[in-house]
């Protein structure tokens, strides 16, 4: 079986692809991220057959630059880029991507949506259209151009805002419409309020109608698809502009947070790829694109893994420990007690809503007891508060209508509690909001289920004929409860409900049988949302991957990068809660950063090395554009194996699961060894072990903990649904 990999080598060393490189005078020293983008942009629109890319005040084409449109460059070179200069390799890796996805454009009829190319007929999902599109990133590594490919999607709602209004649906403010006027464009808006005026109206802003404006610009094709009805909205861009757009032409923007439940069912039946279509499919089009490019030539076999420099590993996947190894977590739960088991009070949070005659409050209370005796042979002890009987019969429609206000008067309800909150279906619209009061403003950590949860434990009860059990009865809960263990599906939902209320009370379900390479990681990100920036998340994790202390940290940084203050500070509190805990400083400390290093390796030399600590900093790329599988050529089958990795030097990829071919194909990880202390092989060996360690659920996680729950944190922080200075260190509320 031959190993591949949706990337490709080019043949050329850097230092030997020739170049235009125009250099321009500044108008703004102060703004050099802008830089010469005006100039280049005109500079494409006159050369259109030309590739013109720009970074500050340079100016890099494939061909010599034809129609200057009166623009003079201060400096012009025709040569090869220097392969040590990083802003020209910087430059050179824009230029070929361009050149990528222009050839894309043409060769293949797609469509430029962003860095990707979209195919132009959509596959429908409910009121969701499919596209799938293919990714392209670029690499120079070692003086080597390195392309890889992902066949990925994008998503577009069916329904405009125009049908929206006509509906009566909510229209709510900033919230992200794109415009679909033209097909070759993205542009994307925040919605500000519906104008009072129609698109055959004058519009104060324009001082014409939408109609005269479409008229003048010779687009009689967009008038015929208006009407008089047609609404006027108001839409914000990006840098604060406000302007008239037609509602006809805007959608609310699609993506997996904005679906509804039903729509993420229908889409995935799209996306969910084999690998062996995946595969094929992306390597067909890639090489239709790279053999358009002229400037570099590949091997005739240029997806196969060892064309590309790599050498192939495999790893063993991690045991866990319970009350005694086990080879997967589910073994541990069906058959034993937690690693670390305690106490904790749950308080129900029932949406009365959701209740009818069959699944009745006590019901409820049934499926909770049932919970309750499966968490006691976990050697864990759940009391149940009755500080909610004071809001029985309260969380009713009126409750749910006006559920920011409503909630406000019960925190002390809920207090020195977890939360199991059951919610009807529509009501879970209201997570967001409910995490945003439990989690960000009272600091209590809550477990959220839907309603449907609680219909399958009442088929299976009705199907055994127990639907009437006495909860007086033990020997009758015990049984039901081991009936629920049996059943594959249920066991599942009741573990991973059990799951998230043991990390949110800080419980540690199981830790690593074996111990790690390093002995101690922190996960470190940084998050931006709709401005606000989160400056550093913490998940340290001991040998044994257990948790030792997570926070999350806001404030404003530059770019991506953790302020060096922050960073020490962080770097600090972190050894002082690791000598709390093993009583003695760690001896060697592995850095996970989420994406891309860019903080002070300097200040955590100076800060560990004084303490005689030794210390590795590993990236973590989720998303690295490349697919990889082995191809079976009597079967005509790719497949993935789990714990298999690529690497070069001190870079990996690396498969850290292995779903069935119904649910798709494994997405691998990137990793990046910036630092030399332990072994390429030891580092990779640990992120493959912390990816065993997502204790909040069953199924088996590609991340390692440390990334994974560095970024749900941050994200929750973002949102307001983490208290700022929560008192929960070693607690998961963001799961």
């Amino acid at each position: 079986m031959e190993a591949y990999i949706t990337e490709a080598v080019a043949n050329e060393e850097v230092n030997t692809i020739k170049v235009h490189i125009y250099n321009f005078p500044l108008e703004n020293q102060d703004d050099r991220y802008k830089g010469v983008s005006e100039i280049c942009r005109t500079l494409n629109w006159k050369n259109r057959n030309n590739v013109i890319v720009y970074r500050e005040s340079t100016i890099m084409a494939i061909a010599e630059i034809k129609d200057m449109a009166s623009y003079e460059a201060k400096s012009y070179e025709y040569r090869a880029i220097y392969g040590h200069n990083n802003f020209e390799c910087g430059l050179l890796e824009q230029l070929i991507k361009a050149s990528l996805l222009k050839a894309g454009t043409h060769r293949l009829d797609l469509k430029q949506v962003g860095y990707d190319l979209q195919k132009k007929q959509g596959e429908k999902a409910g009121e969701v259209l499919v596209y799938p599109a293919l990714s392209i990133h670029v690499n120079i590594i070692d003086n080597k151009v390195h392309i890889g490919f992902n066949l990925t999607h994008k998503f577009e709602y069916t329904i405009t805002l125009q049908q929206m209004i006509e509906r009566n649906e909510v229209t709510k403010d900033q919230l992200e419409l794109v415009d679909t006027s033209n097909p070759y464009s993205n542009y994307t808006y925040f919605f500000d309020h519906l104008a009072d005026y129609g698109v055959y109206d004058n519009s104060p802003l324009m001082n014409q109608s939408i109609v005269e404006y479409f008229n003048q610009k010779g687009q009689k094709f967009k008038i015929s698809q208006l009407s008089k009805s047609t609404k006027v909205a108001h839409v914000k861009t990006r840098d604060g502009k406000i302007i008239v757009m037609a509602a006809q032409f805007l959608k609310p923007v699609c993506s997996y947070k904005s679906m509804k439940a039903n729509e993420i069912s229908a889409v995935n039946k799209v996306i969910k790829l084999k690998p062996l279509f995946r595969m094929k499919q992306t390597m067909e089009d890639s090489l239709n694109i790279l053999n358009s490019v002229k400037y570099l030539t590949f091997s005739p076999e240029p997806f196969l893994a060892k064309n590309n420099g790599y050498e192939i590993k495999k790893l063993e996947d991690s045991t866990v420990l319970f009350d005694k190894p086990q080879k997967w977590p589910v073994y541990g739960l069906k058959n034993g007690r937690i690693y670390k088991g305690g106490e904790m009070t749950v308080s129900l949070f029932v949406d009365e809503t959701a209740l009818n005659e069959s699944i009745d409050k006590v019901f409820v209370y049934k499926y909770f007891c049932i919970l309750r005796e499966i968490a006691r042979k976990h050697g864990v002890k759940i009391d149940i508060s009755n500080q909610t009987r004071s809001i029985s019969g309260k969380l009713n429609q009126e409750f749910f209508g006006n559920f920011d206000w409503q909630i406000k008067e019960h925190e002390a309800v809920f207090k020195n509690t977890t939360v199991l909150a059951v919610l009807s279906v529509p009501h879970l619209e209201l997570y967001e909001p409910f995490k945003k009061q439990f989690g960000g403003n009272w600091d209590i950590s809550s477990q959220v289920i839907s309603i449907e949860r609680l219909k399958e434990f009442q088929k299976m009860l009705s199907s055994s004929k127990e639907l009437s059990f006495n909860l007086k009865d033990d020997e009758a809960v015990r049984r039901i409860a081991l009936s629920v263990q049996n059943d594959r599906n249920l066991s599942y939902t009741f573990y991973n409900i059990l799951l998230g209320l043991y990390v949110k009370s800080g419980m540690q379900p199981w830790v690593l049988n074996k111990k790690t390479n390093s002995d101690c990681f922190i996960g470190l990100d940084v998050s931006h949302e709709k401005g606000r920036s989160t400056a550093g998340i913490i998940n340290v994790i001991g040998n044994d991957g257990r948790l030792i202390k997570q926070s999350a940290v806001g404030g404003a940084n530059a770019g991506e990068k953790v302020s060096d203050e922050l960073l020490k500070d962080t770097l600090n509190e972190v050894l002082h809660k690791y000598k709390v805990q093993f009583d003695e400083l760690p001896k060697h400390v592995t850095i996970h950063r989420d994406g891309f290093w860019r903080e002070n390796t300097e200040l955590i030399s100076e800060v560990l090395r004084a303490k005689g600590i030794q210390f590795d900093i590993v990236e973590v790329i989720k998303s690295p554009k490349r697919r990889m599988a082995y191809y079976d050529s009597k079967d005509n089958k790719m497949e993935t194996r789990q714990g298999t990795y690529y690497f070069r030097g001190k870079e990996a990829l690396l498969c850290a699961t292995n779903p069935r071919e119904q649910i798709g194909m494994a997405l691998p990880i990137k990793v990046v060894q910036k630092t030399s202390t332990l072994s390429f092989e030891q580092i990779i060996s640990d992120v493959y072990a912390l990816s065993f360690m997502h204790v909040h659920a069953l199924n088996k996680t590609r991340l390692p903990a440390t990334t994974h729950y560095a970024d749900l944190s941050s994200t929750f922080y973002q949102r307001g649904m983490v208290a700022a200075r929560t008192t929960n260190e070693t607690h998961l509320p963001f799961v």
